[in-house]
């Protein structure tokens, strides 16, 4: 990793010489790392949050009593600046093309940034935009910063770069996909509820194609309004699920710590031709563009795969969690044949979104400031914090237990340098229409998928 930081001591350098705007540099107060939490002033360093929203709402920025969590979090904030004699300071919205340009203009944006990974990790942190938090005197195993899948989320090389706030267990740990389904329309084809078939280990894929064949009626004249167990969409939820759930991994790591193509797999296929028979079955619909939630809240389906995000009121206006007008439950994806008792069922992917440091924030404040700041909020212990949580959150016990496995098991699938949205969700969508075999589109993908990860990351760690 020396040859990166070099090549981000370059840059910067460089960014300043040819900055096109004059600016005055900005003036960092000095003050002593080294003294005690309780005699450490940061006089008046103000430390600003960019951070961008799902559904109009900025978990990170609330108005003060729209739900308890917020107003422990503003709590957190008052408290930190009192006790450091710092500013916080909440940017509704992050902008990176904006930060590259006060960047450029030796001016700072941020101290941490709030955003999706494909905004940073495909090409602005190779460049040396963003400060490892590695390079911070900062503990990130401590469990503060996230889940071991989370942090090799933000791992390139030997440096980190990525972190959540897991103890304030929202922005939510941004995983996919998640699955939920709906006890009205469970109950109304008389099938055995999720949960129960989980705990007596016959939540299964043959479960659910049962379940696909059982939750089916196309008697109206309007497609729209037929009833299917699921639907495929737009984009490659579904097949992600089947994929993990049967121990399919898109890429691996080496012992050299390089990544190669690892799809094109016994699993993979497995899993695809699965999805590809209850499509061509018609047990499942083409339920059009994501998130379409509208059909499972009108009890049209029994079950809906999407982000996380989807189904926590934190997390917008438009979710289920104000769509629905009646109870609906978390579940794990239903195990594959060759899933040889994995849990790990859900991934941090392309469109997760972590915290990242810009290259010009102060890591000395930082290294102060996080861990204090990431603490469990105000009343809660790390055995407590999540108490408030289940209680507003879920209906069931069973549905929390199901949430806590999906965000705390999931991996860290590497798409984010790969040719997402183009090569890898072109033929894994095409499977499930029939447009190809399994087998045929995972070689067909390889080369494009393999020198995608050479340029983005094995290229980088010679």
């Amino acid at each position: 990793m020396k040859k990166l930081k070099i090549f981000a001591v370059i840059l910067t350098v460089f960014m300043l010489f040819t900055a096109c705007t004059a600016a005055e540099k900005e003036i960092v107060p000095e003050y002593d790392p080294n003294a005690k939490a309780d005699e450490i002033d940061l006089l008046g360093y103000e430390f600003i949050i960019a951070a961008l929203s799902h559904g109009g709402q900025y978990p990170l920025n609330p108005e003060s009593g729209s739900t308890a969590r917020a107003d422990q979090l503003l709590q957190r904030y008052k408290e930190t600046e009192e006790k450091y004699n710092v500013e916080i300071t909440l940017i509704d919205g992050c902008d990176t093309g904006r930060y590259q340009t006060l960047l450029a203009a030796d001016m700072k944006y941020a101290d941490l940034m709030f955003t999706v990974m494909h905004h940073v990790m495909r090409g602005p942190m190779q460049q040396g935009l963003y400060m490892p938090f590695s390079d911070m005197n900062i503990d990130l195993h401590s469990g503060l910063y996230g889940t071991p899948g989370s942090l090799e989320a933000g791992l390139f090389g030997d440096d980190y770069y990525a972190i959540i706030a897991y103890y304030w267990g929202f922005p939510a740990a941004d995983t996919m996909p998640a699955m939920w389904f709906n006890p009205a329309v469970i109950s109304e084809y008389q099938q055995a509820s999720p949960h129960e078939l989980y705990e007596n280990g016959e939540w299964t894929w043959d479960k659910l194609e049962s379940m696909c064949e059982a939750i089916r009626d196309t008697s109206d004249p309007d497609e729209n309004m037929h009833t299917y167990a699921l639907a495929y969409t737009s984009e490659p939820y579904l097949e992600f699920a089947a994929l993990f759930s049967n121990n399919a991994r898109f890429v691996q790591k080496g012992a050299d710590g390089k990544l190669s193509y690892a799809l094109n797999s016994p699993e993979a296929i497995e899993a695809l031709t699965f999805v590809r028979s209850l499509a061509e079955r018609q047990l499942i619909c083409d339920g059009g563009d994501r998130p379409n939630i509208t059909p499972f809240v009108e009890n049209r389906r029994a079950f809906f795969v999407e982000f996380t995000h989807l189904g926590l009121s934190d997390e917008g206006r438009e979710n289920l969690a104000y769509r629905m007008e009646s109870a609906y439950e978390w579940i794990v994806f239903p195990e594959g044949p060759s899933a040889n008792g994995s849990k790990s069922r859900t991934s941090f992917s392309y469109n997760s979104r972590f915290f990242y440091a810009p290259i010009n924030t102060d890591p000395e404040v930082q290294a102060i400031l996080l861990p204090y700041m990431f603490q469990p909020l105000p009343g809660d212990t790390t055995e407590t914090w999540q108490d408030d949580f289940e209680r507003s959150t879920f209906f069931s016990t069973a549905s929390f237990e199901h949430f806590q496995t999906i965000r705390d098991e999931a991996f860290f699938d590497y798409t984010i340098y790969t040719p997402f949205s183009g090569a890898l969700q072109t033929n894994l969508l095409g499977v499930t229409r029939g447009k190809k075999a399994a087998t045929e589109a995972l070689v067909e993908i390889e080369n494009e998928m393999q020198a995608s990860l050479d340029n983005l990351y094995n290229n980088y760690m010679e």
